[in-house]
Parts: structure tokens; C-alpha cells; sequence
């Protein structure tokens, strides 16, 4: 689906097109689910997060002024509603360095050897790299999504570009 399609569903969204709704749920739960899944690290609680995502979306896409914004302003909603699964639970938000190998093969039932080392990565570098590889955001809705400016986009993700370059040359 191409961003115009996008953001035409997002419009025939706000003017009440239930349909719109479905139509964008089917193309961005996958990729939300993993997204969720790689910092939760259980699969029914990333399940209730992103339903909770599409209810308050639902609500709310009348608010959206830019509808160009929908796919960083539908990753921003999520990560803040992991954020507050994770006050609620008292658990600090996940930062971790290493993600285990299992939530790895939870997460991507496909054999992925390259994208295993994206995994590896330190976690600032690893989330810019994730949203732009995986779930295919730009640098300035990875920018608005993540709350850093652009440049810092670009720094990460070029490190995360090099670091990358060298696991694959070390491994092959």
C-alpha cells in the first residue's frame, strides 16, 4: 500500500468510513504486533496494546490534522502506550542491549539470518534502525515517532548502518 493510499483511507476515516478502519488495521497490525512484541516480550500483551492503539485511533483521527503524519503519528501512539503498560506494570521501559534469540524467533517465525544481527545492536541504533528497515518509516516520522531531532535520526542510523556492515562481513 502506497502512502496516497494511505492517507486517502485516513480521510474516508475521518469522514466515518468504518471500512477505512479495517482496511488500515489489516495493513499496519502485523508490523505493529512485532514492533510491540520486540520490547514486551509476550505475545498477549503486545496483542492488548495494539488493540488498544486502534480503539483510541479510532477515537481520535478526527484530531489529525496532517494525514501525511498517519503512519508516525499510529508507531508514536504505540510506543507511548507501551510506555504506560510499563509505568502501570512498574517495570522500567525497556532498554535492554541484547533481546534474547527466543523472542527473536517469536517474533520472526522466517528465517532471517542478516536481520538477526539488527537485533544486536545497542538499543537506541536498534529502535531507529527497526522502525526504518522493518516497519519502512522515514527520518522524519522515525524523527517524530522516537521525540529526537532529525539529525540524530541520521547519526543512528548510520551507526547502526555500520555496525551492521561489520557483524554480516564478520559472520560470513
Amino acid at each position: 500500500m502506497t502512502n496516497a493510499d494511505i492517507e486517502l483511507l485516513v480521510i474516508e476515516l475521518q469522514f466515518g468510513d468504518r471500512a477505512a478502519l479495517g482496511k488500515l488495521y489489516q495493513h499496519f497490525h502485523v508490523a505493529m504486533r512485532k514492533y510491540a512484541l520486540m520490547r514486551v516480550k509476550d505475545s498477549m500483551v503486545a496483542d492488548d496494546l495494539v488493540q488498544n492503539v486502534w480503539a483510541k485511533i479510532a477515537k481520535r483521527v478526527t484530531r489529525l490534522n496532517d494525514v501525511s503524519l498517519f503512519k508516525s503519528w499510529l508507531y508514536k501512539a504505540l510506543r507511548w502506550e507501551i510506555i504506560d503498560w510499563y509505568r502501570a506494570s512498574r517495570n522500567e521501559v525497556l532498554l535492554d542491549e541484547n533481546i534474547p534469540e527466543k523472542t527473536i524467533e517469536l517474533v520472526f517465525s522466517e528465517p532471517l539470518s542478516p536481520l538477526r544481527h539488527l537485533f544486536t545492536l545497542p538499543a537506541k541504533e536498534r529502535d531507529v534502525a527497526e522502525l526504518f528497515y522493518l516497519n519502512d518509516l522515514n527520518i522524519k516520522e522515525i524523527s517524530l515517532v522516537a521525540g529526537i531531532p532529525l539529525g540524530t535520526v541520521k547519526s543512528r542510523l548510520h551507526r547502526a548502518r555500520t555496525l551492521l556492515k561489520k557483524r554480516i562481513s564478520d559472520t560470513e
